[in-house]
C-alpha cells in the first residue's frame, strides 16, 4: 500500500475507533530505519495524541504485549519514549500490580531468545516437568518459574514445551492456566500462550470475538486490522475461514458500513 493511500485509509477508520486520535498509528509494525513516528509516515502528530496509561486497559495492554516479537517490542518501547517522555515499563508498573505486573514487564523488555537452528529436547523436557512441578502438581503456582520459562524461552521451544508439558500433566497448558491462576493474570498468560501455539489462529479468533453479537468491538476491530495488515493477514484470514466457515472479508461486509467498511476490506486485502 502506498504511504498516501495508508494514511488516508488509517485516518478513515480511526474516525470510527472509540479510542483517542491516532492511538492506532501507535501498534503498527516497525519500519526500519525510520520510527512509526517519523517523518515518512508522517503520523507524528496523530501519535502525539495517543492515549497515555496504556495499562489502565488490560485487555489491549495484554494483546499488544503477548503478541510482537522482540524487535517489535523494542520498536514500541523506543517510540513510546519519544512520545511521553517516560519508559514504557514504568507506565506499566504504576499502572498494573502483582504477578500480573511481573509477567508484563518481563514481556515488555522484548529479550524472549530468538529461534534457533539447534532443538534441545533435554532442555524441553526439563522445562515441560518444571512447569508441571510449578503448577498443576503442587499446591498453589509458582508463578515466577512460569514468567521465566514463558517470558525467556523462543516461540519454536516453548511450542514443543506446551507439547511435550501434555505427557506430564493431566491437562494441556492452556487448562492448567484456567485450574491455578485467575484474572488479569490468567487473561494474559492464556493469551501469552494462544499466541505461542498459533498466532494468526489468535488474531482470527479475536477478530472473530470482536464481531459477533450484536455491536462490534471497534478498537480491537481496528487494532488488529491496522496492526496485522502488512504482516501476516493472509495466514489470519486462511485460518479465520477454516475455523468460521466464512471469510473474514465477508464477517467485515456484515458488520460495518461506508468508509469504515471500505478501510476495512482494503486492509482485508481480499475474500477467500
Amino acid at each position: 500500500i502506498k504511504e498516501k493511500e495508508k494514511q488516508l485509509l488509517f485516518s478513515k477508520a480511526c474516525r470510527f475507533c472509540p479510542c483517542p486520535p491516532g492511538c492506532c498509528f501507535l501498534w503498527l509494525p516497525p519500519a526500519p530505519p525510520q520510527s512509526v513516528a517519523g517523518p515518512k509516515f508522517g503520523f507524528g502528530p496523530k501519535i502525539s495524541n495517543a492515549v497515555q496509561g496504556l495499562g489502565t486497559d488490560e485487555d489491549s495492554l495484554i494483546e499488544i504485549i503477548c503478541s510482537r516479537t522482540n524487535q517489535e517490542l523494542q520498536e514500541i518501547n523506543r517510540v513510546y519514549k519519544e512520545m511521553y517522555k517516560t519508559d514504557l515499563e514504568k507506565d506499566i508498573i504504576s499502572d498494573t500490580s502483582g504477578d500480573f505486573r511481573k509477567l508484563m514487564v518481563a514481556l515488555a523488555k522484548g529479550r524472549r531468545a530468538e529461534d534457533g537452528s539447534v532443538i534441545d529436547y533435554e532442555l524441553i523436557d526439563q522445562d515441560a516437568r518444571e512447569l508441571y512441578d510449578a503448577g498443576v502438581k503442587r499446591k498453589g503456582t509458582d508463578v515466577p518459574k512460569w514468567i521465566s520459562i514463558m517470558t525467556e524461552r523462543s516461540v519454536c521451544h516453548l511450542q514443543k514445551v506446551f507439547e511435550r508439558y501434555k505427557s506430564y500433566s493431566p491437562y494441556d497448558m492452556l487448562e492448567s492456566i484456567k485450574k491455578e491462576v485467575k484474572g488479569d493474570l490468567e487473561n494474559a498468560f492464556l493469551n501469552l500462550v494462544q499466541c505461542i501455539q498459533n498466532k494468526p489462529l489468535y488474531f482470527a479468533d479475536r477478530l472473530y470475538d470482536s464481531m459477533k453479537g450484536k455491536g462490534t468491538r471497534d478498537k480491537v476491530l481496528i487494532r488488529i486490522m491496522v496492526s496485522r495488515s502488512e504482516v501476516d493477514m493472509l495466514k489470519i484470514r486462511s485460518e479465520f475461514k477454516r475455523k468460521y466457515g466464512k471469510s473474514l472479508y465477508y464477517y467485515i461486509q456484515q458488520d460495518t458500513k461506508g468508509d469504515y467498511q471500505k478501510a476495512l476490506l482494503y486492509l482485508c486485502g481480499g475474500d477467500d
